[in-house]
């Protein structure tokens, strides 16, 4: 049931424009063109663009907040990237946490619909109804193919792909995407701010 409520609460969301997220620099390097924002030190380069989406089903910006992100491991040794470490808080200090790829797929390609008709035939005069077979509405791969898979990144591997987010209400006019990551057992975190623009 709650699965159920998240899914009709994303969908009266998505009836919004798509928001538009332009990064600020605070310490970054940013393109605002591109609207590109780059993190990099010694161990890690971490790369976040909005409005990256390019995929199936082209309207998904306007049901959720797909961001892009890549991480790039330059050290030598593993650095963990965990789903708890990545979220985004708007100027109220709401939280948003990622949607999994999956539940966000679901929401979009999940009802099934049945219909019926009322026909009247002059032979063999008989009156009533006929079912119409299901419509199974089209499911989007792209959205689980191209998720950003957390967990561990390899010295010099790079790991990328799009986190999930439930839109902003349209009041809010910044976000702040954090990031955590651990490495040689100490955990850092990487804030890339944006301004909300319609």
């Amino acid at each position: 049931m709650k699965k159920l409520f998240f899914f009709f609460f994303v969908l009266v969301l998505g009836c919004a424009p798509a928001v538009k997220l332009v990064p600020l620099e605070d310490g970054l390097k940013v393109d605002k063109e591109k609207l590109t924002s780059i993190y990099e030190d010694k161990d890690v380069q971490i790369l976040v663009k909005t409005h990256a989406w390019k995929y199936s089903p082209s309207d998904l910006p306007y049901y959720v907040l797909p961001i892009y992100l890549e991480v790039k491991n330059l050290s030598t040794k593993s650095l963990y990237i965990e789903r708890q470490g990545v979220h985004l808080i708007d100027d109220e200090n709401r939280q948003y946490n990622p949607i999994p790829p999956g539940d966000v797929s679901s929401m979009l390609g999940s009802n099934v619909r049945f219909s019926f008709g009322i026909a009247y035939y002059s032979y063999p005069y008989w009156f009533g109804y006929y079912p119409y077979y299901p419509y199974y509405p089209p499911t989007y791969p792209d959205i689980v193919n191209n998720a950003f898979l957390f967990g561990t990144v390899e010295p010099g591997a790079i790991l990328k792909g799009f986190v999930y987010f439930q839109k902003p209400t349209n009041y809010q006019k910044k976000l702040i995407l954090r990031v955590e990551y651990r490495i040689d057992n100490e955990t850092k975190k990487v804030s890339f701010p944006f301004e909300v623009q319609r």
